[in-house]
């Protein structure tokens, strides 16, 4: 008797859902799978995550579920893909974790199961389709207070409150899933727990998304006063080794200059959160940020409270009630010229960029990148920030283009600048620094079309991968100190951007081309969509400035002989 063929009776998970990328194959749903994908060998091409389907059972709970793996942070995630009301969804079940112990058993193929089977029970109907966003569901479980728990609550404490902040992550108060930026979180940080020991022992980096995450240091040494310190895994951890009033940062250069104690560290933070109501919370507010001396410092450490408040309101650990920090008042000063203003209304003239230009080639051999990435925000009037963020992948040769992705601008917009003439010299100069001797591993980033200026810690730092946020670079300090002696220029960096907006809007004869070259989000709505929709306009009034620019420059750049 003839057998038949027994089918097969398992199915890639993404079979009902989507198409797999192309040159992805699924892999057995399995802890030893898992562990076997090297991440490092990965084709990410210009992805910057991949999604890798798991083969399941037919009809199984465990269909639509994925691996995504990232190509910055390493991460193995498992991921529940699925369909609502016609709507494609993605939700996070948890990170991979190898067993290891009886204590620490991780987060492995067993314990997704189990999770993934409760999901589906509740959130599917008969035909196991999905009729509830299981992400809905997990963030009303986590914000579902009774009211006995709100009274209960109410006693927490502030330096409670900042504990709760750092484990969640700096969490945006009206954006679901997303973080603080890095400036954002580092600077709210600081004012609520760093000025100590406990800060040293965090990176701050900013993730694809452009979103600020924290990680803890490995064996960190920060100065020779301090050669021994371990390494903390947990914010837990973090805070038991330097409790509040421990390692405290003395007047240190650098480290903490000023000699400011955090809140976390001050009696400030025994205050019960009850107690912080809008009738005795604005004085309580106020008096304690009278212990900084500068405005911009008061009104930086008030924004770090009014964050602090917001999310103990957004977490249910207060009664709903007006933020009192809102209802604090910041006096400004006088007209009394500081640091932070002194350049406020300074611009290069022609003269000035032309010998900054000039400064800029002098200084090119000791720092390279630092000294091509002024050159390229003098060439744009675009924000250092963003700048340093792009990526060869960004360079678009074919459409004379850099693109500027939201998730690197401060506007939170997708933009991009024109290669003029002056920007494509800066585009040929990076070319050609990896054909320097002893620079020669930087050659690495252009060929994996990683940041279009590295840093030296690249170089310095053993094992260090083009894609780290580590190895882009961060200033340009120390070649604009340079340059400024070599010049005498009167101004800052940022005096760049401000002499660019001015030369486009006298060239160009109005402000509203202008600020399409700039980025500035300054005009109405209907600007905003014309620059997405007059790509043509945009490039010829950039190339307008460009000449410009130009003609004023060395007719026999030294960039063109190297």
């Amino acid at each position: 008797m003839k057998k038949h063929a027994k089918k097969h009776s398992n199915i890639p998970s993404y079979i009902g859902h989507n198409n797999p990328p192309k040159d992805i194959e699924p892999i057995e749903f399995t802890n030893s799978a898992i562990l076997g994908i090297k991440v490092d060998e990965l084709n990410f091409g210009n992805k910057i995550y991949l999604e890798i389907p798991f083969i399941v059972p037919k009809g199984s709970h465990l269909k639509g579920l994925l691996l995504t793996i990232s190509k910055l942070t390493k991460r193995k995630i498992f991921t529940l893909r699925f369909y609502l009301s016609d709507k494609l969804y993605r939700h996070h079940l948890g990170d991979f974790k190898p067993y290891k112990s009886s204590n620490n058993p991780g987060f492995t193929c067993a314990h997704v199961n189990t999770k993934q089977y409760e999901i589906y029970k509740e959130h599917t109907n008969d035909k196991g389709l999905y009729i509830k966003n299981p992400k809905l569901t997990e963030k009303i479980k986590e914000t579902k207070i009774t009211k006995h728990q709100i009274e209960e609550y109410g006693s927490i404490t502030v330096r409670e409150v900042i504990e709760r902040i750092c484990e969640d992550g700096f969490p945006k108060i009206q954006e679901e899933g997303a973080k603080l930026s890095k400036r954002h979180l580092g600077d709210t940080f600081r004012y609520l727990c760093g000025y100590n020991w406990r800060g040293r022992h965090i990176y701050f980096y900013e993730d694809e998304d452009g979103c600020g995450r924290m990680e803890f240091r490995i064996n960190p040494v920060f100065s020779r006063f301090n050669t021994n310190t371990k390494a903390v895994k947990s914010f837990k951890e973090l805070f038991k080794k330097f409790p509040s009033g421990k390692g405290i940062l003395k007047k240190e250069l650098h480290f903490n200059p000023t000699g400011s104690v955090s809140l976390y560290d001050d009696d400030f933070s025994r205050t019960m959160m009850k107690d912080l109501d809008v009738e005795k919370g604005p004085d309580l507010i106020e008096a304690y940020i009278q212990k900084y001396v500068a405005y911009g410092t008061k009104r930086n450490c008030l924004n770090a409270i009014k964050y602090l408040l917001n999310y103990a309101k957004d977490k249910k650990l207060v009664k709903k009630q007006f933020n009192p920090a809102y209802l604090v008042r910041l006096k400004k000063p006088g007209r009394s010229i500081n640091r932070a203003t002194k350049y406020n209304d300074v611009i290069f003239t022609l003269d000035d960029l032309n010998l900054i230009y000039k400064a800029c080639l002098e200084v090119a051999d000791q720092f390279p990148f630092q000294a091509a990435i002024i050159m390229l925000m003098m060439f744009t009037g675009r924000r250092f920030q963003e700048l340093s963020k792009l990526r060869w992948s960004n360079v678009k040769t074919d459409e004379r283009i850099i693109e500027i992705p939201k998730e690197i601008n401060k506007i939170k917009k997708d933009q991009f600048v024109t290669i003029t003439e002056p920007v494509q010299l800066v585009l040929d100069y990076l070319r050609t620094v990896p054909t320097r001797p002893g620079l020669e591993e930087f050659e690495d980033f252009f060929n994996k079309k990683s940041w279009l200026f590295p840093s030296v810690r690249y170089k310095t730092t053993k094992g260090l991968s083009v894609e780290n946020d580590k190895a882009r670079l961060k200033v340009a300090h120390n070649a604009w100190v340079l340059i400024r002696e070599k010049t005498g220029v009167n101004g800052a960096l940022k005096t760049l951007r401000k002499s660019f907006s001015t030369l486009a809007k006298d060239t160009l004869g109005s402000t509203g081309p202008a600020t399409k070259l700039t980025g500035h989000l300054k005009d109405e709505t209907l600007d905003r969509f014309y620059y997405k929709t007059n790509k043509d306009r945009i490039i010829k009034d950039a190339d307008v400035v460009g000449k410009l620019l130009m003609l004023n420059l060395p007719q026999q750049s030294p960039i063109l002989k190297q």
